[in-house]
């Protein structure tokens, strides 16, 4: 039986998620060892070259269009990575996994005030699940005091969502692999450039620190990105706001594996209901979808 784009697509985001929910302790552990911006200019130059090798031989085939569009993903991506990784030296890897995933707000009031789109009861329904969710997994944290790290990522989380909702409408119209190549390359330059301006830049380089770029840089970032570029032709952006929810909830189990931190009924509950979400979300009546779901235009 051969699966559904649509469904292919929206189990690729899941993936993706997973490794993302990881990287919120990794960051965390890489902090000990480099400055932060330097830390995402290696990440954003370890994806190029990843993304670089994907797409061999169609670097002439860039247009202007794609060019543009791929440097105003870069501009908002790479604001909200270097804002999450400052975040991260003064916040909880489960603090900034929950205060990211609100963009799951933020998708569907900036598509409908953007470009008009309406997202159906049933994905408004889901959403509202998944923020009782991720309430929930903060509801026994004794912690939960704000901090500069955590407004730090509360903006970064409003730049995740523009970028859910940017690309999903580029990929309608664009190579969504030139697309990823000049987002991860102009991120590159850009950040390179701010780590000049506002860095003195160290690294204390061993194993770890090796194995916390391959994660950061090829997994969470080339090939991370080059799904979500492919997926999202299919799976419209208010959907994959709320797949990411889950980020918290894998982001909570990560650190409960490698720092420690507990993991009690609340964060289960949470979960669950996060989960619920997205399946009172994916429930859709025969032959119909959520507005704005992508068809893909170009492979």
């Amino acid at each position: 039986m051969r699966i559904p784009k649509l469904v292919q697509a929206e189990i690729s985001l899941v993936l993706i998620t997973i490794i993302w929910g990881s990287t919120f302790t990794v960051v965390k552990k890489g902090l000990d060892q480099v400055t932060p911006i330097f830390f995402v200019a290696l990440r954003f130059w370890i994806a190029t070259a990843v993304v670089a090798a994907f797409i061999p031989g169609q670097y002439r085939k860039i247009t202007r269009k794609t060019l543009a569009q791929g440097v105003l993903l870069s501009v908002v991506l790479l604001g909200g990575l270097v804002l999450q990784t400052l975040g991260l030296g003064d916040t909880t890897p489960s603090n900034s996994a929950f205060i990211t995933s609100l963009c799951v707000l933020l998708v569907p009031i900036f598509g409908f005030l953007i470009f008009g789109l309406k997202p159906s009861f049933r994905t408004l329904c889901g959403i509202l699940l998944a923020i009782l969710g991720l309430i929930l997994l903060l509801a026994r944290s004794t912690d939960f005091d704000l901090h500069s790290g955590d407004f730090l990522t509360l903006i970064c989380a409003f730049l995740f969502g523009f970028h859910i909702l940017f690309l999903g409408r580029f990929v309608q119209v664009t190579n969504y692999r030139h697309l990823i190549f000049v987002t991860m390359a102009c991120g590159a330059i850009l950040c390179s450039i701010m780590v000049a301006v506002l860095e003195s830049p160290h690294v204390i380089w061993d194993f770890y620190f090796t194995f916390y770029l391959f994660i950061l840089g090829v997994l969470a970032t080339a090939v991370a990105f080059f799904i979500q570029g492919w997926a999202q032709q299919y799976s419209n952006p208010n959907h994959t706001a709320l797949i990411f929810t889950l980020e918290p909830v894998f982001a909570t189990v990560f650190a409960y594996w490698f720092l420690d931190q507990g993991l009690g009924i609340w964060e289960c509950v949470g979960g669950i209901l996060i989960l619920t979400g997205i399946l009172v979300a994916e429930i859709r009546g025969k032959g119909k979808q959520d507005p704005a779901v992508g068809s893909r235009i170009q492979a």
